[in-house]
């Protein structure tokens, strides 16, 4: 395989990827996060407050808040998703060309692939989450601190889809040797 094959076909698997995964997990994510907040503020409450009456009040609440999370979500994951994976997939092109060119183990490629594509991935998306956040939230008010630490989670979970979604590279690339 040609080194420009090699980086065309990591590339753009990559922002595909990438921009795959993260708009289908950022959005999922985000109206998860919504109903916790939900229920968080319903744990304030005394839970034998509720009535069967307020039943179909909550539910229209948990679906509103799901469709603005997801939306939420999406404005963190898409953009985030797309770059980090195009990123991603031009390191692990670098990584397959310098180190694995040609390919006899393929073992330690699949582990080197993973471990590295998550770890960056995790890291480039908490600072690409953070610097969304830094674009759209009140600088005097902001606690960056708390963002930090809510933005991590999907970070760490984008980190971990990377390391799996590798896999489909390396399959790319070993079949293409």
């Amino acid at each position: 395989m040609s080194t420009p094959r090699l980086f065309w076909g990591t590339i753009w698997r990559g922002g595909a990827w990438g921009l795959l995964a993260g708009t289908l997990m950022s959005t999922a994510y985000g109206a998860v996060f919504a109903n916790v907040l939900i229920f968080a503020g319903l744990l304030t409450q005394s839970p034998f407050d509720l009535k069967p009456s307020d039943l179909p009040s909550l539910i229209g609440a948990m679906l509103f808040m799901a469709f603005i999370g997801a939306i939420a979500g999406g404005i963190f994951g898409i953009p985030t998703g797309l770059v980090v994976g195009i990123a991603n997939g031009f390191l692990l092109g670098l990584i397959a060309r310098l180190f694995f060119y040609p390919l006899r183990d393929v073992k330690t490629f699949r582990r080197v692939t993973a471990i590295v594509g998550g770890i960056f991935t995790a890291i480039a998306s908490w600072v690409g989450f953070m610097a969304i956040v830094y674009l759209y939230a009140n600088q005097d008010k902001a606690d960056w601190l708390v963002w930090a630490v809510i933005v991590l989670v999907p970070a760490v979970i984008a980190g971990i889809a990377a390391g799996l979604i590798s896999q489909l590279g390396v399959r790319w690339y070993t079949s293409g040797n």
